[in-house]
């Protein structure tokens, strides 16, 4: 319930006006009080602006109802942007460069093959077999000792081969079981044939014939060799034309350590990370109504609110601007925060590479050309020719046994039928020798002595003397030289290659590195350059905000209020409103029937404590809050829960609404009293200082009744 308090002190609202004398009117006083505030706002507001306590600036950051910071700008304000910023000129240049060096997918992989064809020659390497030519003089004696130019050499031992044939035939003939005579001389011929085999091979020893050529070490040693380059230039040559190809790589690879070495992406993203807190400068800049509505009368700072307008509009347009391009910006600043170049040496691999191919002769005169084809035909017919001495060493020895032992069995006539199978024996163990299946044994001609025939054997023999006439063994040593250096050349490429220390897996992904460190388009930086310029532009705005001033008003030179007592009449309003909100709610909410609702007693108390409260109140010739106090304990909540649970009608809103209002004036009304007197007396001093103005005259004060603080001067007498 409410009190009437004994008075500790009256608040009296001077010069209301009432619609009776003995009432107080609080709508009147409301609007007197709304008045004064109106004219005390805005001329404190200029009075401020004219003489330093307020600038341009602060009315900014109210009209816009935000904090303007311009120290974020000031970076970019000595920025020289017509040329484009350093960091982006510096990054295109690279990006233009990389991309006169970047290599084709073609070209990629044919390196990357490279690199796999060069780890194949891991094993290959070790087939090339060193070798010197210490023996090669000694090994070339050796095979000139077979170019024996004498022609009864030849027709002699051609002769002497073919008897031995001959001489199988003979036996072959001869033995009968029926004749001893022919079994005596069958038993004579297999003696012959020892003594023609041993004639021939003392003709094939004495004239180095049986020297075998397949033993000779540098002759031996070269064909393997030879053989061997053969299989590396086959796979060396895949190589050939890749050094230029490197080339490129390695210019691709350089232009990487630059970008990755340099300072420019750093630059970037810092220059992304600034711009992105700088953003924040053009949001939110629109206008706020009821801000820009407190300085729309004040006439002398129309010119700073047109400012602050086209400032908002400007920054409007900025913001959507911005918003644009640093979308387009934030893919790059993400590129370069994930981009990643490996350190070190990056273009060694390539480059070592390329010097290993650059090194290496791919053509190498072809002093040997023919030496591998013409070397093995001898051996080859070499080979025929140590079969041809084996197969007479054999029949030399196997001959010279069966003759021993036949003239042991059968030493007289009548005893030489027992003879006849093992000369049969003989005869089946060596039909190699029987003259007419054995080709070997005819007899050819040959282009050295067309007028002749020969041997096969002898045949062979001088065809190998051709052929190695053919080689020029006077420059043997020279070609096995060249063999040797050829051999040692190629393991030192392979070699080379194999000192790279580089695996066809590791070169891939450097290969396609600069494809993906090169992935964006650098015009995106015209973005950044573009917002530079709105922020050297805003900045401008603002400094121009700042250097506004107010011309000076005389007429409010000695105005005496200032922003607090501005905020006294605001709180006082602010009371005065929130008690006419309760009355006038008030007076709705007697119309709401509750008759036979459950809330009727707590709606009746709530009734009488309000009625008495405002018919204090308006009984009052000036408003005394002091003395009164508003009713407690009112039961808000339980008509709150009534309403929230059973009361469906259309005007629940309005109930709630007015409750709050209630609980509000019973919460703050301790504070009342106080904002009021606060109120008044500004209002006071409002009224004096306007009477003041309009009435300048001072009125005539006589100081014999009061003390003056100036004595008054009489003037001198005139002479």
């Amino acid at each position: 319930m409410w009190l009437i308090k004994s008075l500790s002190f009256i608040l009296l609202i001077g010069l209301t006006k009432s619609k009776k004398d003995s009432q107080f009117d609080l709508d009147e006083y409301y609007q007197e009080a709304s008045e004064i505030y109106g004219k005390t706002h805005k001329i404190n507001l200029e009075y401020e602006l004219a003489y330093g306590k307020l600038g341009g600036f602060d009315v900014a950051e109210r009209v816009l109802k935000k904090k303007i910071d311009p120290s974020v700008l000031e970076e970019y304000v000595e920025m020289k942007i017509s040329g484009g910023l350093k960091e982006q000129n510096e990054i295109l240049e690279l990006f233009e460069k990389a991309k006169e060096s970047e290599t084709s997918d073609q070209l990629k992989k044919d390196v990357e093959k490279g690199f796999t064809l060069m780890e194949g020659f891991s094993d290959l390497k070790s087939h090339l077999l060193d070798f010197n030519t210490d023996y090669v003089e000694r090994d070339i004696k050796k095979v000139e000792e077979r170019l024996n130019p004498d022609y009864d050499l030849y027709d002699e031992l051609s002769r002497v081969h073919l008897r031995l044939s001959y001489t199988y035939d003979y036996i072959a003939k001869e033995v009968k079981p029926g004749d001893p005579l022919g079994i005596h001389l069958a038993i004579q011929g297999i003696s012959r044939m020892t003594e023609k085999a041993n004639y021939t091979l003392n003709i094939l020893e004495k004239h180095r014939f049986l020297n075998d050529l397949q033993a000779l070490k540098s002759f031996k040693r070269a064909q393997a060799v030879t053989e061997k380059l053969k299989s590396v230039m086959n796979e060396v040559r895949n190589l050939e034309g890749l050094d230029s190809k490197l080339l490129k790589v390695v210019k691709e690879m350089e232009t990487l350590e630059v970008l990755r070495d340099g300072i420019q992406v750093e630059e970037i993203k810092q220059r992304f990370q600034n711009l992105s807190v700088s953003l924040d400068f053009v949001k939110n800049s629109r206008i706020s109504k009821n801000a820009y509505g407190e300085y729309v009368g004040i006439n002398p700072i129309s010119p700073l609110l047109d400012q602050i307008k086209a400032f908002s509009s400007k920054l409007k347009t900025f913001e959507f601007r911005t918003s644009r391009i640093s979308k387009e910006w934030f893919p790059l600043q993400n590129h370069f925060e994930i981009m990643n170049i490996p350190s070190g040496n990056l273009t060694e691999k390539f480059s070592n590479f390329k010097q290993c191919i650059q090194n290496f002769d791919f053509h190498p005169t072809e002093i040997y050309a023919g030496f591998d084809e013409k070397w093995s035909q001898i051996l080859s017919l070499d080979l025929e020719i140590q079969n041809e001495a084996k197969r007479m060493k054999e029949v030399q020895e196997i001959a010279d046994n069966m003759y021993k032992t036949l003239t042991a069995k059968c030493p007289e006539l009548p005893q030489m039928k027992d003879c006849v199978p093992l000369i049969q024996q003989f005869l089946n163990e060596n039909t190699y020798w029987r003259n007419a299946s054995n080709k070997h044994h005819n007899r050819l001609p040959h282009p050295r002595y067309p007028d002749e025939e020969f041997s096969t054997l002898v045949y062979n023999i001088l065809q190998v003397q051709d052929l190695l006439k053919e080689m020029h063994l006077d420059d043997a040593s020279k070609v096995i030289g060249q063999i040797s250096n050829d051999s040692i050349n190629a393991k030192q490429f392979l070699e080379c290659c194999s000192n790279l220390e580089t695996k066809a897996s590791d070169s891939k992904e450097l290969l396609v590195l600069p494809g993906k460190v090169w992935n964006f388009d650098p015009k995106v930086l015209e973005g950044t350059v573009e917002v530079i310029g709105m922020f050297k532009e805003a900045h401008k705005m603002v400094e121009g905000i700042k250097k506004w001033k107010i011309a000076s008003n005389p007429e409010i030179e000695n105005f005496p209020l200032d922003g607090e007592d501005v905020r006294a009449v605001s709180e006082g309003m602010n009371v005065l409103e929130t008690i006419r909100n309760v009355q006038n709610g008030w007076e709705i909410m007697k119309t709401l029937d509750v008759e036979n609702s459950g809330i009727k007693d707590s709606w009746n108390l709530l009734d009488s404590s309000l009625s008495q409260f405002f018919e204090f109140l308006s009984s009052q010739k000036t408003l005394n809050l002091s003395n009164v106090s508003f009713p407690t304990n009112l039961p808000i909540d339980t008509i709150s829960a009534f309403i929230q649970d059973e009361y469906q009608k259309n005007q629940r809103n309005d109930i709630f609404n007015f409750l709050k209002e209630i609980q509000k004036l019973e919460t703050d009304y301790p504070e009342y009293p106080n904002k009021l007197e606060k109120m008044d007396e500004v209002m006071r001093k409002m009224r004096e200082w306007e009477n003041e103005k309009m009435d300048p005259v001072k009125k005539m004060v006589d100081c014999f009744e009061i003390e003056c603080d100036t004595s008054l001067k009489v003037p001198e007498a005139s002479n």
